[in-house]
Order: C-alpha cells, then sequence, then structure tokens
C-alpha cells in the first residue's frame, strides 16, 4: 500500500517529478482535493472508512525535508466511498438568487474585493457512498472554524445521542491491526461533524440561546454560518 504521492508536470522536459508522499502503509479508495485561496488540501479515505487531509509544506519539519505530505486532520466517516468529485462553494446570495449571474455581477459593483478574498475561492468535494449516502467536505475560515469547534463540543456534552452512544469518540480516527499500518498516536482530529452541527437549526429557541452564550456567540450568527455551510455543500 503506498498511499498518496504528490507530482508536478513538467512541460519543459514531458516529465512527471515526485515532490512528497506520504509514508504510512495506507490502501487509499478514494482521493481528491480541497482549496480555499492559495492553500491546497489532498484528502483521501482508507479502508477503515477514515478521512484524513495532507498538505504539501516542505517549511514544516514533519515534512522531512519537504518530501512527505503533512498530515493535518482525520475523521472518521464511517461510510466507504470510492469517489471524490469537486465543486466550487456558492454562497447563499448566489444560491438563493433566481437571477445568479445579475446577482454576482451584482455583488462585484459593490464590492470590489468579491471574489478575491479566501472565502470567495473555495473548492469543496462531494461523494456518494456504498450504502446510498451523499455528503461533502467543505473549507471553511479560521473563525468560522473555531466558532463551530465551540459549538461542537458543547452540543456534544448537551445534547443526548441515541443509545448513549458518544458521537465524539465515534468520529475519531480508526487505526488498523496491520503490522506497520499504525500511525503515530495523535489524532489530528480538525474537522467538524456537520450531522451534529446541523441540529442546532432544529432546537427550542431556548436551547439555541444557551449554546449560543455558552461559547460567546449569538444565535443569528451561528445560523447564518450554518446556512452558509449548507449553501456551500450544495453541488446542483
Amino acid at each position: 500500500y503506498d498511499s498518496l504521492y504528490f507530482l508536478v508536470w513538467r512541460e519543459s522536459d514531458k516529465s512527471l517529478t515526485l515532490l512528497a508522499k506520504d509514508y504510512e502503509p495506507i490502501p487509499v479508495y478514494a482521493a481528491g482535493l480541497i482549496s480555499r485561496g492559495g492553500a491546497m488540501s489532498f484528502i483521501c479515505q482508507d479502508d477503515r472508512q477514515n478521512l484524513q487531509f495532507f498538505q504539501y509544506a516542505p517549511n514544516d519539519p514533519a515534512a522531512r525535508g519537504g518530501n512527505k505530505l503533512v498530515c493535518r486532520a482525520d475523521f472518521h466517516l464511517g461510510d466507504q466511498t470510492i469517489s471524490f468529485g469537486s465543486h466550487w462553494c456558492r454562497s447563499s446570495l448566489l444560491i438563493n438568487s433566481a437571477t445568479p449571474n445579475s446577482t454576482l455581477a451584482a455583488l462585484k459593483r459593490q464590492d470590489t474585493l468579491f471574489g478575491r478574498v479566501d472565502d470567495d475561492q473555495r473548492f469543496a468535494v462531494n461523494f456518494g457512498t456504498t450504502d446510498g449516502a451523499f455528503g461533502s467536505v467543505v473549507p471553511l475560515s479560521e473563525q468560522v472554524y473555531w466558532r463551530l469547534t465551540a459549538l461542537q463540543s458543547v452540543m456534544s456534552n448537551a445534547l443526548e445521542s441515541n443509545c448513549a452512544l458518544s458521537q465524539r469518540s465515534w468520529r475519531l480516527y480508526r487505526r488498523t491491526a496491520r503490522r506497520g499500518g499504525c500511525r503515530s498516536n495523535d489524532r489530528k482530529k480538525g474537522v467538524i461533524d456537520g450531522a451534529l452541527i446541523s441540529k442546532y437549526a432544529d432546537l427550542p429557541l431556548t436551547d439555541q440561546e444557551d449554546l449560543a452564550s455558552a461559547i460567546g456567540s449569538t444565535v443569528e450568527l451561528i445560523l447564518d454560518n450554518i446556512l452558509e455551510l449548507g449553501c456551500s455543500s450544495a453541488v446542483v
């Protein structure tokens, strides 16, 4: 099992050059790319239904001089997929517009930076699973990520889970028992569980206010983040 390889095509001599790879023996079932602005990450799923996110970071000490892809995050999906597709993340203003082309032109006239900032240049991946489900992985800004991470933490503790099972433990990276196939003991985490976060919109207003207050935010801001997350996940 050779995991991921990152190669660059050189037009000058019509050759492929290896820049970096992941050295762990991971059987990759599917692989794709997500990006936000100039930052790009590789995503792959393995035989234990884990998602892992790698970056090419030659200046990172963990990159072994730039030869190793650095794992930035991991997440247990719990479903198997064999393919990732890419799509552009659109804002709610475009998704809910009856004339998206006109809306886009108006936004560019009103804001000269529209379309140039990182949040306007995001590409996500979408996938289907072998049991018929459909999902997306969407890159977030750091501010939104930490807000939803805090919300996810308090919701995991405050809401009742099915059969008293831990939603937090369910999403932890599953290690393989195969010899030589175990990563270092630290789990990177770093991925928001959208299935859990989306439940916030269905809670009574009093519960929404309590949870928002617990993380120092507001109901309106959280609902706006969830709306944008849903629109960014839309493929058609």
